[in-house]
């Protein structure tokens, strides 16, 4: 693996977030490895795996960089430190990527071309397919501004070339995020608060308050094994899997985003009055199935998301005892 980047504009660096998954990220590392471009850089952040994937990836792929956390910093914690580490090594583009997809061949150097040729765009995504269907999983989004929130476009439909024109976006998932440094040292980071879900919803609405552009790239491809990091909306609307930790964080990370963007009292009541909708079907749905501990999760959610400091550190959620 080339670690030297032969110039600093072409300097592209990725990184991975792992938790107990080998499985998923060498895959991953293959498929990047694999492709007509290749990143300068790879930084693995393990986020306190139990098992041995560290070991693994370290032994399967010696070249890249592997930061080992002691304890799980969540998805925001791991992924800035990453960006960090490849911030400091030079990199001119950093790629934040699940760790639970695959690129196709072509996808780094279409990222790569698009971004050095157009260089009023500050972060642009590909489309993303779910790997076993084939189906699209994101194509470019849509904002909807009164209950404040990102919705996929395309999602789960058959990709039929519908989506194949490059368009100025109003939001990038976090699972592919290929960002111009000028813009992270612009707005900044994940803010660690959050976590896990909804950062990216922060960082691109941040992103829209600089002025920064942001746009979809249909011709670089991404494959997103959902299945690995749970479909979380279709679980929840079924009382579904999903841990009550969950059912914490995405609902709090809601009423956080909520309050932290919502320019005018108006977009604040109609976001607020969305969330008590869903908030009253949810809590519905969950005791019908007799899932008090997730009810119980999801109440002091509302509790805090609302009454909590927005700075307010993540670490109390992870030890809470209902919440396990």
């Amino acid at each position: 693996m080339n670690v030297q980047a032969e110039k600093p504009s072409e300097s592209v660096g990725v990184v991975l977030v792992n938790w107990n998954g080998a499985e998923h990220t060498i895959p991953c590392i293959e498929s990047l490895l694999a492709g007509s471009a290749k990143p300068e850089r790879i930084v693995v952040v393990d986020n306190g795996s139990r098992d041995n994937s560290p070991d693994l990836i370290a032994q399967k792929f010696p070249g890249i960089v592997l930061i080992r956390n002691e304890d799980n910093l969540g998805f925001t914690g791991a992924n800035n430190i990453g960006i960090s580490r490849l911030m400091a090594a030079g990199c001119e583009y950093i790629w934040i990527l699940n760790n639970d997809t695959t690129v196709d061949t072509e996808c780094l150097l279409a990222l790569k071309n698009h971004m050095a040729n157009h260089p009023e765009v500050s972060a642009c995504s590909g489309k993303i397919l779910f790997a076993d269907s084939g189906r699209i999983w994101y194509a470019g989004a849509r904002y909807v501004k009164w209950p404040l929130h990102f919705e996929h476009r395309g999602y789960d439909e058959e990709d039929a070339g519908q989506y194949d024109r490059i368009e100025e976006v109003p939001f990038l998932s976090g699972c592919c995020m290929f960002v111009r440094r000028e813009a992270l040292e612009r707005v900044g980071r994940f803010d660690d608060h959050f976590f896990a879900y909804f950062e990216d919803s922060d960082w691109c609405l941040r992103a829209s308050k600089a002025h920064l552009l942001l746009q979809y790239l249909p011709q670089a491809t991404i494959r997103h094994k959902v299945s690995a990091t749970l479909n979380t909306l279709k679980k929840q609307r079924h009382g579904g899997t999903t841990s009550p930790f969950s059912v914490y964080i995405i609902n709090r990370n809601r009423l956080f985003l909520i309050r932290k963007h919502a320019d005018t009292a108006l977009q604040r009541c109609t976001a607020l009055l969305a969330f008590a909708a869903w908030f009253c079907y949810y809590c519905a749905v969950l005791l019908l199935l007799f899932r008090i501990d997730k009810c119980r999760a999801l109440v002091m959610a509302v509790y805090d998301g609302v009454t909590k400091p927005l700075g307010s550190p993540p670490g109390r959620i992870i030890t809470t005892r209902y919440l396990k």
